[in-house]
């Protein structure tokens, strides 16, 4: 994190290397996603969507009834201008639309999900053979599994042998999303099973094609999303701390999270310079460690020096992301820079104790990461 250099020229080729070092970084979020849910009438696809979507019954997004047959055709769900996902019994109703956002819709599915119910039924397979012709990644969802709680535990385990059978598949997986339907009884708890696996296996799917982002700032509940987002930086600034010239590659890694996050949470795509444009707010308020870690980062490796520099490093970052994701959270403006100071006195000395006696090992590891920032944010 950088103020300012007193040299022009070096000056800018500084910021040169950071706009670099952060187009690497930050997720290109003018790509689209496009997702696919097929399956028969009353599949429970609607259920699994606001349970895959981590929504709250109250905050549903996908028309459920107790009626067979609610969503008795195509059902296009425009998340946003860049997400959408179509609900429907079969890719034949797809096509069948006959519309321009149809049309594209079928030239490139990124995730396709096939949802099941019941007994093997071989029929299903070429619903499948179909989805995987037009889908990157498709995922088979055995549904409503809590029909089978009354049964011996191996009932479950046998019918899912079957299905793999039928569908000549390897992998299935078995979920329950009950509760969303309109006519339960108030007080009723959701059923959520088995969704988070599903829901895991798709975000990596995604992140591997640099699209995750984009379904997780529609999920109901983002928490896990931002601390993932913190924490990567945080392995990587850990890492950087090492790296001579370290300080563009720390102040671009920033810049990146900065941007992810405001993306999470408000949909809006921060530029490199809006998200820059935030640190100085921040180097005001740390100015004697912003000073060590600049001059540091042109200095050759020198062991104790160098972990000192990764330690203030992760913890000044730690502080500014907890700061931006505090005030996005809130769903204040990050424009409100006594807002941001305030809030970085507090995050900075909590940083400094919470990582205080940290070894090297937990600065780089991204599972520790994650348990602190949990408890952190």
């Amino acid at each position: 994190m950088v103020n300012s250099v007193s040299d022009n020229s070096d000056e800018k080729e500084f910021w040169e290397n950071v706009d670099t070092q952060f187009e690497e970084k930050v997720q290109d979020f003018s790509k689209t996603l496009n997702i696919a849910v097929i399956g028969k009438v009353s599949s429970g696809k609607s259920s699994l969507i606001n349970a895959l979507l981590k929504k709250s019954r109250k905050k549903a997004i996908a028309d459920v009834g107790a009626e067979a047959g609610v969503t008795t055709k195509l059902k296009i769900l425009r998340l946003d201008d860049r997400v959408r996902l179509i609900d429907s019994p079969g890719l034949d109703d797809v096509r069948s639309g006959n519309s321009d956002i149809t049309r594209e819709f079928l030239k490139h599915i990124d995730v396709g999900i096939i949802v099941v119910t019941g007994a093997a039924d071989a029929s299903q397979k070429r619903y499948l053979d179909d989805l995987r012709e037009h889908c990157e990644s498709v995922f088979v969802v055995l549904n409503k599994i809590d029909e089978w709680d009354k049964h011996s535990p191996l009932a479950l385990e046998k019918v899912v042998t079957q299905w793999k059978e039928v569908l000549k598949i390897e992998k299935i997986y078995p979920v329950c999303a009950f509760g969303y339907d309109v006519d339960t009884l108030p007080g009723t708890p959701l059923d959520i099973r088995g969704v988070y696996w599903l829901r895991e296996d798709i975000e990596n799917f995604l992140s591997s094609k640099g699209k995750d982002l984009l379904l997780a700032r529609h999920m109901g509940e983002k928490k896990s999303y931002a601390v993932g987002i913190i924490a990567t930086a945080l392995v990587a600034v850990a890492v950087q701390a090492f790296i001579p010239g370290s300080a563009v590659y720390i102040t671009a890694t920033q810049g990146a999270a900065i941007v992810s996050l405001s993306y999470l949470y408000t949909g809006e795509v921060l530029s490199s310079k809006a998200a820059f444009a935030l640190l100085p707010a921040f180097a005001s308020e740390a100015a004697t460690t912003t000073l060590f870690l600049w001059v540091k980062s042109f200095l050759p490796p020198t062991g104790i020096i160098d972990i000192a520099a990764a330690v203030v490093a992760t913890s000044i970052t730690l502080a500014i992301l907890a700061t931006i994701n505090s005030v996005l959270e809130s769903g204040a403006k990050l424009e409100e820079e006594e807002l941001l100071k305030s809030k970085f006195r507090t995050y900075r000395k909590q940083a400094e104790t919470t990582l205080k006696g940290l070894a090297l090992t937990d600065l780089k590891d991204l599972t520790s990461w994650k348990g602190i920032i949990e408890k952190f944010l």
